[in-house]
């Protein structure tokens, strides 16, 4: 009987000890099931960033905690995408992630366009493009945007670069685009991200200067009914914003001067935000914080897939609609180019 104790628990001990090896090559393996980015950021001590997936990589947004300048941030994901660190100064650094990468961020928080991303082929191709692009001047980034698609079209990154370069632009160019995404899809075919591009690409011809604002309703935080009909006289602006997204924001406080002071400021009769921020406790935050509680603001908590984005044909954040009398007369426009409008 002592003899089959002492087998019993020798058999429970080596069950352990196998239990504790598997969890451990499990680790040292990497999660297949989602992704790690390790950071280290000198010239910083504590800091709070903000992740988002403009692709839905992942979905709703995160906030990572640095200490001492270091960072871990993990998150489970389904497929390969990107996710976008957005730091304190509202500086973005995308980051192109995959189940089971081990990606890492080594750069100095004086100098964040020098930051180097390693552990994918995407992130390491990206850096050295950042890298060899940083000091040239901004209208000679498309071309080497189209370059680096045409070399790496089975890239995430590529991806990236078409929306950037060539969608999200004062005049985004469709041709160039529908040029491009051909190449991906040649090189990719028909995965999740190439038809969200597709999809996201399809929506830029939607709206055109010349024609009538879609009609829609919708209700705003404060849970009363807004509605295209409320945008048939005078001039008015569509804004959609988020609270990670700087330019955006700065066209929010000007807008939200622009209702406090009226006409005589810019001369914008009706004016439309719309938050893709996950909830409204965030968005009336910032609201609050830009002085923009007076402005209509819609915010139902689906983002980028609001239903109300989807009817205007929005595709990214900050995008903007600016009507004269329900017509529309531009679309997409940067910052300044919306305020010299």
């Amino acid at each position: 009987m002592t003899h089959l104790i002492k087998n019993k628990q020798t058999v429970k001990v080596a069950v352990a000890a196998l239990a504790v090896f598997a969890f451990l090559l499990a680790a040292c393996t990497g999660n297949s099931n989602g992704f790690t980015i390790e950071g280290r950021l000198l010239s910083m001590n504590q800091a709070d960033f903000l992740v988002y997936s403009p692709d839905g990589a992942i979905s709703g947004i995160d906030t990572i905690h640095a200490a001492g300048g270091r960072f871990v941030y993990e998150r489970a994901i389904a497929s390969e995408g990107t996710v976008v660190i957005v730091f304190p100064n509202f500086a973005t650094l995308p980051v192109f992630v995959k189940p089971g990468a081990s990606i890492s961020i080594d750069g100095n928080a004086a100098h964040l366009k020098e930051t180097k991303v390693k552990g994918t082929d995407d992130n390491e191709e990206f850096t050295k493009w950042r890298s060899e692009t940083g000091s040239l001047p901004d209208r000679e980034l498309p071309k080497k945007a189209e370059q680096f698609i045409r070399e790496h079209p089975q890239m995430t990154a590529a991806m990236w670069l078409l929306r950037q370069y060539f969608m999200l632009t004062e005049t985004p160019d469709t041709k160039k685009c529908r040029e491009l995404l051909g190449i991906i899809k040649q090189a990719r075919g028909n995965d999740t991200q190439t038809t969200r591009l597709a999809a996201d690409i399809a929506k830029l011809s939607q709206l055109k200067v010349g024609d009538r604002l879609p009609r829609f309703s919708a209700r705003d935080i404060k849970g009363e009914v807004v509605s295209s009909g409320q945008f048939t006289d005078g001039t008015a602006v569509i804004l959609v914003w988020a609270t990670w997204n700087y330019e955006s924001l700065n066209v929010l406080r000007q807008l939200a001067s622009n209702q406090k002071f009226g006409a005589d400021s810019l001369r914008i009769n009706h004016i439309l935000t719309i938050s893709v921020d996950p909830d409204t406790a965030t968005c009336g935050r910032t609201l609050r914080q830009c002085n923009a509680e007076a402005l209509t603001t819609v915010c139902d908590g689906k983002m980028l897939e609001s239903p109300l984005l989807q009817t205007l044909g929005i595709k990214g954040v900050p995008d903007d609609l600016k009507m004269k009398d329900g017509k529309i007369v531009a679309v997409s426009l940067p910052y300044s180019a919306l305020m010299r409008k």
